[in-house]
């Protein structure tokens, strides 16, 4: 690209966004502490001990109701999701469907149908929002998004392409998944 600076001409290069095979190779191996963001690696913070307590917490449930009817598989984080070639993330907890397992290999190469965040101290909200514009324009199907620090759990459905905000549950409500079938709740459950 050649932009005019004064009376001179000056190129100046387009950035270069890495891909998956970039990170891989530009990451420590079994890290989990970073993502793929538009092209650029950032570093994610460890999560504190009441964002790991909300995650278990929420996994053992899903996990619970999942094996045994064989609905599919729940993964928690550091787990290496590939979105695009340009967006690897790692989600709080990510469900497939059976019908769709295939995505698991050594990492998830495809878009999960239920991805959960759960807000840290260490997000920010540009770091939040750009994580729900992949996760809605990739075709994630429902989108949990936790806040710890008001005990609330805002539900959304993909709808065209768009992650609509569906409820915000307090903590005396139940929570009814949208792609889990049958599953549901107490959101006072997460928070224990």
């Amino acid at each position: 690209m050649t932009v005019l600076i004064g009376d001179k001409k000056v190129r100046i290069r387009n950035p270069k966004l890495l891909t998956y095979d970039d990170y891989v190779k530009l990451t420590p191996p079994d890290s989990g502490n970073y993502e793929l963001h538009n092209g650029k690696i950032l570093f994610m913070a460890t999560p504190n001990a009441t964002h790991q307590t909300i995650s278990m917490n929420l996994s053992a449930h899903i996990w619970q109701y999942i094996r045994p009817r064989q609905l599919g598989k729940v993964l928690a984080a550091p787990m290496d999701t590939v979105f695009t070639q340009h967006d690897v993330l790692q989600p709080d907890l990510l469900f497939v469907s059976k019908e769709r397992e295939d995505i698991i290999q050594k990492v998830v190469q495809g878009v999960p149908d239920l991805v959960v965040e759960i807000k840290s101290q260490g997000n920010s909200s540009a770091e939040m929002s750009y994580k729900k514009y992949i996760y809605e324009s990739t075709g994630v199907r429902e989108y949990w998004y936790i806040l710890p620090e008001k005990q609330q759990v805002i539900q959304y459905e993909n709808i065209d392409n768009e992650l609509i905000r569906i409820k915000v549950l307090e903590i005396d409500d139940t929570l009814k998944s949208i792609v889990i079938e049958g599953f549901e709740l107490a959101i006072k459950d997460i928070f224990e």
